[in-house]
């Protein structure tokens, strides 16, 4: 079986088929990959690259031991622990006689799924002080039955016409589990070099701005004169720590919305970009168009 091993926003190719040792189970912008590289080194080298990323990725241990950096911080992953990052440029330091799985899920992914907005800000919160990594060896053994039962599903449902949806949800129950592990650790127990904490107070500031205004005010300038800094400056810092521009996290929350209202909601078209304080329906459509490439209309045709 042929596929390309996804992490982030780009597409690294691999025949995972052909290779012994790696299983993968993809959907849009998110996917699970298993490695075992015990006794084969070359697989190890495989992931000895780094990766620019627009995802949120988790690693588990389940055997050996895990070396990586993520943006400046490096990190042990030993046996039966959990690691979860958003940093924006990732790179697999050592995973010599190992064996691990690597979730990764894109913020198209997060946004397209109906993500709790909440669940985003408080994630994004805590991951913004840098990667976690935290005690959990009970969560090897389930995640492999959940890899497991979703390989097989995935091999012997590909031309069923709801297995695409099954995996989507699959995975979103997945990052809620899994992040329930890290937010329930108080103690952050990571092997971490630096943390970037003006940098963090910052974003963190950021996305709480951002989920109390964002329906009512889409400018840089607004958010950089509530954290007393300036737009520039501001622009500067969030692009440096996340990989992405104010104006990136500020689309992400407002299309995430359109597309909750448009999926679950009985409001019109036209009431929604009233409601998210659009000049009129067309403006709305083409600020849509533009972050998700389809109008609102088509969209909401998807999600019958």
């Amino acid at each position: 079986m042929e596929q390309n091993i996804f992490i982030g926003s780009n597409s690294v190719g691999g025949n995972v088929g052909a290779i012994e040792g790696m299983r993968l189970v993809r959907v849009d912008s998110a996917a699970m990959l298993y490695v075992n590289t015990m006794g084969k080194p070359h697989l190890a080298e495989l992931l000895q690259r780094p990766y620019r990323m627009d995802a949120v990725v988790i690693v588990v241990c389940t055997n050996g031991e895990v070396r990586l950096s993520a943006q400046s911080d490096e990190y042990v992953v030993p046996q039966g622990k959990v690691l979860m990052t958003s940093a924006s440029v990732l790179k697999f330091e050592s995973v010599v006689d190992s064996e691990l799985y690597i979730l990764v899920f894109g913020h198209d992914f997060l946004t397209s799924m109906n993500i709790n907005a909440n669940f985003l800000v408080n994630m994004m919160t805590v991951l913004c002080r840098g990667a976690r990594v935290v005690e959990s060896s009970h969560q090897g053994t389930g995640l492999a039955m959940m890899f497991d039962g979703l390989y097989h599903n995935y091999l012997n449902s590909k031309d069923n016409l709801y297995a695409d949806l099954s995996l989507r949800h699959l995975f979103c129950s997945i990052i809620y589990k899994m992040y329930g592990v890290v937010a329930d650790t108080r103690e952050d127990i990571s092997n971490r070099i630096s943390v970037k904490d003006r940098s963090g107070e910052y974003f963190e500031r950021l996305l709480k701005l951002l989920a109390e205004n964002f329906r009512e005010q889409r400018s840089v300038e607004f958010y950089a004169e509530k954290i007393n800094i300036s737009s520039k400056h501001l622009s500067r810092v969030i692009r440096s720590f996340t990989g992405r521009s104010v104006h990136q996290w500020i689309d992400e929350f407002v299309a995430l919305e359109i597309k909750n209202m448009l999926r679950y909601s009985d409001m019109s078209i036209q009431q929604i970009s009233y409601t998210l304080n659009f000049p009129n329906p067309s403006f709305m459509g083409q600020y849509f168009k533009r972050i998700t490439g389809m109008t609102p209309g088509e969209y909401k045709k998807m999600g019958r």
